[in-house]
């Protein structure tokens, strides 16, 4: 597999670039970029230079540090979040764990009540993702969500984690067409990094937001 670039800049009239690459063999320098030791945490922090953090799934930052940042996926849910009136930005890692922990409100949270962002000027986009036709899980995950949907046959719950999302977007009031879901498999897609359909032989994608 080569360099596979899914860019969601235009999402935000390309006033920020955003984008998702799944490539073999990526080593990121901490020199260059905000990298979080990611735990599947609800846990989101500011920050203004780059290295590594610990302990974190989201990140914070403001375009004048000039910070990029950064996150790995491989089937959870890259979120990028820009407000194009204060220019704070974020990056957010959401499997369900961090879903149903609230991990994106809380980087909202930071966003309007720490730095003053008005929810109708805050864009969002998810980049690829495992989506609900393959995201198969047992009761003891779905039990915390209202967007599944249950196979009888195998008695088996599909999760949709971008519905969720979406809904807990929406109660911050802010504005539907402010969001952006990508329409990509990553369990479907041979050009993405997958989990679930790879086990320990997936590698990740990198999310990056500058």
């Amino acid at each position: 597999m080569g360099i596979i670039n899914f860019n969601l800049s235009n999402h935000f009239n390309d006033l920020i670039s955003a984008s998702v690459y799944s490539k073999k063999k990526s080593s990121l320098n901490e020199n260059e970029f905000a990298l979080p030791k990611q735990t599947h945490s609800s846990n989101v922090i500011f920050v203004k230079k780059p290295g590594i953090y610990e302990n974190v799934d989201g990140l914070i930052s403001s375009k004048k540090y000039k910070v990029p940042l950064i996150i790995q996926t491989a089937d959870c849910v890259p979120i990028f979040i820009f407000d194009f009136k204060t220019r704070y930005y974020g990056i957010v890692h959401s499997g369900w764990r961090g879903t149903k922990n609230k991990i994106l409100l809380n980087a909202l949270n930071i966003l309007i009540h720490k730095f003053k962002s008005c929810p109708k000027n805050i864009l969002i986009a998810l980049g690829p993702h495992i989506k609900k036709c393959c995201y198969e899980v047992d009761w003891d995950v779905a039990q915390y969500f209202k967007n599944i949907r249950l196979d009888k046959n195998n008695n088996k719950w599909f999760l949709s984690l971008s519905d969720e999302i979406k809904s807990d977007i929406l109660k911050m009031n802010i504005p539907d067409k402010n969001f952006h879901s990508s329409e990509v498999c990553t369990f479907e897609s041979n050009d993405c990094q997958s989990f679930r359909r790879d086990g320990l032989k997936s590698e990740r994608m990198i999310g990056i937001i500058r």
